[in-house]
């Protein structure tokens, strides 16, 4: 017989190890799925100060702030002219290695209760009976194994163990991201230490975020047909970078150590983002543009709503569907409402790169599809999403 648990999170990234120490601490029995580390390196992300009141409400603030992360101060950006527009912060941000920041969440979730199976890679859910997910995967030693649980929340990112059986849509058009590491032998290139770098070229756009005062990474944004074939990705990731302005003025004094390595960051959305047994969580249901550097933070967002909505499932079931609904089209919200933000974005540089990499993108701004029963959400529901901000530990939605 299956181990059993009320609640099995399939990955341990944030949004996993966050709806995983929430549900622990209000006393579900709930089981971590870590899969082994990517073999790439890890990515660097800018995590604007808007994240601290979440961090804040969710308690975890102080630990991060005493995590000793590189403070992001602010933004440069060059977006289709060649103007400079500097933003700087009231208050830092994070600038963060994910292995760094993954590790700390996790390990905040194992103290809370949370059971963790590092190196366990789930290879498939079965949903078949509406009370209970059998989960298959393959632990770090061993051979295969299988747990069950009431509900499985797939935190699994673009990988989708339970998005890709047919919930997954993807955008009209795809994108490559092109990461490597460089050291700056001098800091005079760069407006701000501690601002993270954006540029628009012809047919692609550029960011770069500091890990610390010496390293940053730099990455390329590419049309995905564009994945190398006749020429090696170092050629492909360097000549896209001969393409910027400023961001080779930059590195004409840096020196690569680390890459470069690719990785899918095409658009998608899901179908339906819940079921009577599961919940599509963070980027396992949708992936938004990188240039809003609130890809964490809808993470994390997604992962308090779904612990929330699975709470609530556990303690009253008679407004289970209800609770999903709820969840579900407050995810379909938040990817319509990026997905409106990015194509703004886009139709601006597109005025300055007339370019099919622009154009493409500046049309994508529609809502996807809404689930009908979503559609009915506000007036049917009898709980709103900024009345569930304000509960604390303990709450249910519905009360």
């Amino acid at each position: 017989m299956a181990e059993t648990f009320d609640v099995v999170v399939i990955g341990g990234g944030p949004a996993g190890s966050t709806a995983a120490r929430l549900l622990a601490q209000w006393g579900h029995s709930t089981l971590i799925l870590n899969k082994p580390p990517a073999k790439h390196p890890a990515l660097a992300e800018s995590l604007p100060p808007t994240c601290r009141k979440l961090f804040g409400f969710l308690g975890i603030l102080e630990r991060l702030d005493a995590a000793g992360f590189y403070p992001a101060r602010g933004n440069t950006v060059w977006w289709g002219d060649s103007r400079t527009r500097a933003e700087n912060f009231d208050r830092p941000g994070y600038q963060v290695l994910r292995s760094d920041f993954d590790r700390l969440l996790l390990e905040l979730a194992g103290v809370s209760g949370a059971h963790i199976r590092h190196g366990a890679a789930a290879r498939d859910v079965d949903l078949s009976v509406p009370d209970q997910a059998r989960i298959e995967y393959e632990p770090a030693r061993g051979a295969k194994a299988s747990v069950a649980a009431r509900y499985v929340l797939d935190c699994s990112g673009r990988a989708g163990v339970v998005a890709r059986k047919a919930l997954r849509r993807k955008e009209r058009y795809s994108t490559l991201a092109i990461a490597g590491v460089w050291k700056q032998d001098h800091d005079r290139q760069v407006p701000d230490a501690g601002h993270t770098l954006v540029e628009t070229y012809r047919d692609g756009w550029a960011w770069s975020v500091p890990i610390s005062s010496e390293m940053r990474c730099f990455a390329v944004m590419v049309n995905g047909h564009e994945a190398p074939r006749s020429r090696g990705l170092k050629d492909l990731y360097r000549a896209d970078l001969d393409k910027t302005i400023h961001f080779k003025r930059i590195l004409s004094e840096a020196t690569l150590t680390s890459g470069p390595w690719s990785c899918d960051a095409s658009l998608y959305f899901a179908s339906r983002y819940a079921g009577p047994n599961f919940l599509l969580v963070g980027d396992a249901g949708s992936f938004i543009e990188p240039l809003s550097s609130f890809g964490v933070k809808k993470a994390i967002a997604s992962a308090w709503v779904a612990a929330v909505a699975v709470h609530t499932c556990l303690k009253r079931p008679e407004i289970r569907e209800a609770a999903l609904d709820f969840f579900s089209a407050r995810e379909q919200q938040v990817y319509a409402s990026y997905l409106r933000q990015s194509a703004r974005y886009f139709q601006e540089a597109a005025q300055y790169h007339p370019h099919p990499f622009w154009l493409a993108r500046a049309q994508t701004g529609l809502d996807p599809p809404l689930n009908p029963s979503s559609k009915a959400l506000p007036s049917t529901c009898a709980y709103r999403l900024e009345c569930a901000w304000r509960r604390r530990r303990g709450s249910t939605v519905g009360k």
